[in-house]
């Protein structure tokens, strides 16, 4: 088979470049071709690895963070060519959904004997973007956001620390507005989520939707109405056990598609990665990605 294997040379603080070398020396050593793709910024990686997506490559595998897969989602999605995560970043949301191994031999084995898993994509069409976990859209963006502003020496806490600072100014803050038009059926409400998922995690481990199957062909939509400090940090307590769709705070609604109209200040995130100011439409695009995973249980 044809692969080719990126990696960053920052992600994980530096884990990324000694995985996807040893990917590449594990796949070569068992007879297949290998191309291997060294990436100073995503942006290079998207030039380097589109080129070889276009050219038929039969898998891509990525080496780092979520956002390197989210890359490799859409650069993929809607071709034949699959996609492998080696997970060496700080959240690793994809592979910890999809039963990837964190640790670097358990994803080096699921890359030489995992299968293809046909999975969902969640599209942006605004943006033409496609995204494998999940888009945020309120207080959870800024979160995002105030994450990637802190020290990496934090790892997988840096979530957990923005969300703590985030709660903490919440006295201050106004509740956000949106209309949200669900399956075309609009909604008014105040809110301080609202998490388009198709898969389970978010923030290194945040059980955003438990319940979340990236093969059903349908998106959940998580929404927290607006709570005070106290009551966040309990909800966040929730989030962290994946037992907050029981709290009467809390809406999980399934659907195709949702349209999320709010604040202009509010800069949507998808798969931890900035993708633009709302109103965006995310839908459901099924069975348009393939994904090398372990067996389903």
């Amino acid at each position: 088979m044809r692969y080719a294997v990126a990696h960053g040379r920052r992600a994980g603080r530096g884990g990324a470049a000694e995985l996807g070398a040893r990917a590449v020396t594990r796949l070569r050593a068992t007879g297949h071709e290998v191309v291997e793709v060294t990436a100073g910024t995503l942006e290079e990686a998207r030039a380097a690895c589109g080129a070889l997506v276009a050219d038929g490559v039969d898998v891509l595998a990525v080496a780092g963070g979520d956002g390197i897969v989210s890359l490799a989602t859409d650069l993929c999605a809607g071709t034949g060519t699959a996609v492998a995560v080696l997970p060496a970043g700080t959240g690793n949301d994809a592979a910890r959904a999809l039963g990837i191994p964190l640790r670097p031999e358990g994803s080096l084995e699921v890359l030489l004997h995992g299968a293809p898993r046909t999975l969902d994509t969640l599209h942006v069409p605004e943006l033409d973007r496609s995204v494998l976990t999940n888009v945020l859209g309120a207080l959870d963006a800024r979160i995002a956001h105030r994450a990637t502003l802190l020290p990496r020496r934090l790892g997988p806490a840096t979530y957990t620390v923005a969300t703590l600072v985030e709660i903490a100014r919440l006295p201050r803050q106004e509740p956000l507005h949106y209309r949200l038009a669900i399956d075309g059926e609009s909604r008014d409400l105040d809110a301080y989520v609202v998490v388009a998922a198709n898969l389970a995690f978010v923030g290194g481990g945040l059980q955003i939707a438990p319940d979340a199957d990236p093969a059903d062909g349908l998106l959940d939509l998580v929404v927290v109405r607006p709570v005070g400090p106290l009551d966040a940090l309990r909800v966040l307590a929730a989030v962290r056990a994946g037992r907050h769709p029981e709290l009467p705070e809390v809406d999980v609604v399934r659907a195709a598609s949702v349209r999320i109209e709010g604040p202009g200040d509010v800069l949507a995130h998808g798969d931890g990665e900035p993708l633009g100011p709302l109103p965006l439409t995310v839908t459901v695009r099924p069975s348009s990605l393939q994904v090398i995973a372990p067996p389903l249980a």
